[in-house]
């Protein structure tokens, strides 16, 4: 779902492609797939997948186009699924927000993605896209089984949208998060640690074939680490990261991956979080951070 230098899709087009995206939900069903698993996977039938906010639409919009649809073109599409829609579309107007950074030290907390605030980001949240100018919003989505955030589009090969724990500063403790990989080119997400800026963090990535443990300090990307083990594609993985001064220990699904205890000695505190790479579509539904 990166961008693609295409330009904005018109109205005719557009109507067609929500036709057939719609047009294989039954009335009266309950949602089963998120709005942005709608949009994404029954729009991609048949068309060429279009950015949904090129051009961005008001949620009036959005209902405006998907009414018609529904009535003038024989859509059908449950209530729920079409609230999905609405909240996944509306969730590239949030307004931007003034980030004013938390420096007291943080505290133990378990993160919540309650289905109330299905569309919207927390405000503990802070998204950004490292090695991007622009921000892809992360925001919170659900399905049948589970509400879960997850950045609303992918991003373009060495860009790392990314999502950070603004309740203050970690030095010594645990993060853990629980995430499924879904798709992508080279899929793969993990966690954030110790970040100070966009030019100075730690990071645990996982993929299907390894684990890696890197830095970044001055903008420039060093390897610290790399584990010869990986997930599944689809399957729900946790990863966790445990710090005691300089001293970091990885895990994957409770048990401690060796070849990535490291002691890095640039390590001065930061922020936790977490981030996806590249167009990476995943998805976290869990996140608690423990402070000793």
């Amino acid at each position: 779902m990166a961008r693609t230098g295409r330009g904005r899709i018109g109205s005719a087009l557009l109507g067609a492609v929500l036709l057939i995206a719609l047009g294989t939900a039954t009335t009266g069903r309950a949602q089963t797939l998120s709005g942005l698993d709608l949009y994404r996977t029954r729009c991609d039938g048949c068309h060429e997948l279009p950015e949904p906010d090129e051009p961005k639409r008001s949620r009036i919009e959005w209902d405006q186009i998907l009414t018609r649809m529904i009535r003038t073109r024989g859509a059908v599409v449950s209530p729920p699924e079409k609230t999905a829609l609405l909240n996944y579309l509306d969730s590239f107007n949030r307004p931007a927000r003034e980030i004013r950074w938390v420096e007291t030290p943080a505290r133990s907390r378990k993160a919540a993605f309650p289905s109330a605030q299905t569309g919207k980001l927390p405000e503990e949240w802070v998204d950004l896209t490292l090695g991007a100018d622009e921000t892809i919003p992360w925001a919170i989505q659900g399905d049948a089984r589970s509400t879960y955030v997850q950045p609303l589009k992918g991003a373009a090969e060495n860009q790392f949208p990314s999502l950070l724990d603004n309740t203050g500063v970690v030095q010594s403790g645990t993060s853990r998060a629980r995430f499924q990989l879904l798709a992508g080119k080279s899929p793969g997400a993990g966690l954030l640690f110790g970040y100070r800026s966009p030019q100075s963090y730690f990071g645990v990535r996982v993929a299907p074939q390894n684990a890696v443990l890197y830095e970044v300090q001055g903008g420039q990307r060093a390897l610290r680490a790399r584990a010869g083990v990986g997930v599944t594609l689809k399957e729900w993985h946790t990863v966790a990261v445990e710090i005691k001064g300089k001293a970091v220990q990885i895990s994957l699904d409770g048990k401690p991956l060796p070849d990535l205890t490291r002691t890095l000695e640039g390590y001065r505190g930061g922020r936790c979080g977490i981030h996806t790479q590249g167009d990476t579509l995943a998805r976290f539904d869990q996140w608690e951070l423990m402070i000793p």
